[in-house]
């Protein structure tokens, strides 16, 4: 009787959907996919949603062997994020900014991560400016008097108790750890967290729909945790250059509907006119200083 051959056993490489929304991003887009595609132990299909961008930002993702959406409208960050993960059905999704890129193996980290626990619905990694210096990914859900510190005195005085707090100083920054939410630019979940809040909530046409994606998580039962050993690059506030006034807008009327979910419904009649208040002044403040340093 002859010997029964085994065939040889084939890796299954774990599989991610990793969507980038693109607004004049052409510049940036290479070294973004390439940083992606590049990501060594798993397999990763990579869909671009192009925003109505002038520049070679559509051309740019396809020559790179993307799936590619190109909207004839800009739609705002949230609703094009769902609208490119809806394309796929791969375990796991990835939220990628344009202008930022992943280091190697970081890809493979955040996959561990959550994949060490059934109810972590979010890994965010460790972030560096373009300079090298750290940016605060992880974050605590501000209550009013942390956001309104914070707010007036954040970009003047960033180590008051309240910024500090809101930027959670406090967690170890070498240790992973669960947070209350993750910055957007860089985001892992399992696709079964993701639809089971129905992803970004599209009413945020741009920032403050991650604080609210993982506001919702916790409310569903889902972590949200802070991994160290990945890291990423990001060079902040790329695509919010074409257009600051109208970032700085979407910024503030997103911090007041957020502050509406997260409150309790007994303060809100109180708290809530205040925090419009508070928000209003911060905006026309921002813009009147931006406006003021692009006339000189």
């Amino acid at each position: 009787m002859g010997l029964a051959l085994r065939s040889p056993t084939v890796a299954v490489l774990p599989e991610v959907d990793c969507v980038v929304v693109s607004y004049h991003s052409a510049a940036d887009l290479p070294t973004c996919i390439d940083s992606l595609t590049s990501q060594e132990g798993i397999s990763t299909r990579v869909v671009v949603v192009d925003n109505l961008s002038s520049d070679d930002s559509v051309e740019t993702a396809r020559q790179r062997g993307c799936a590619v959406i190109a909207n004839d409208s800009n739609r705002g960050f949230a609703a094009a994020v769902n609208q490119g993960l809806q394309q796929g059905s791969a375990p796991w999704v990835l939220i990628l900014n344009p202008d930022a890129q992943m280091a190697p193996g970081a890809l493979c980290a955040l996959l561990k991560r959550a994949q060490a626990e059934a109810t972590v619905g979010c890994v965010g990694p460790h972030t560096l400016n373009d300079d090298g210096t750290e940016y605060p990914s992880r974050r605590s859900f501000p209550n009013i008097v942390t956001a309104a510190v914070h707010g007036l005195l954040g970009s003047v005085w960033s180590a008051n108790p309240a910024t500090r707090r809101y930027h959670a100083d406090d967690t170890p920054r070498d240790q992973s750890s669960v947070v209350d939410w993750v910055s957007g630019s860089c985001m892992l979940l399992p696709r079964r967290a993701w639809e089971s809040v129905g992803g970004f909530d599209e009413r945020y046409f741009m920032y403050v729909e991650d604080m609210d994606l993982c506001l919702r998580l916790r409310r569903a039962g889902w972590k949200t945790v802070y991994e160290p050993t990945a890291t990423i690059m990001h060079s902040r506030g790329q695509s919010s250059r074409h257009r600051p006034l109208r970032s700085s807008l979407h910024h503030h009327v997103g911090a007041a509907r957020f502050y509406w979910r997260s409150a309790s419904r007994w303060h809100r009649p109180i708290t809530w006119p205040l925090a419009v208040l508070a928000l209003t002044i911060r905006g026309a403040t921002q813009v009147s200083v931006g406006a003021l340093r692009a006339g000189r």
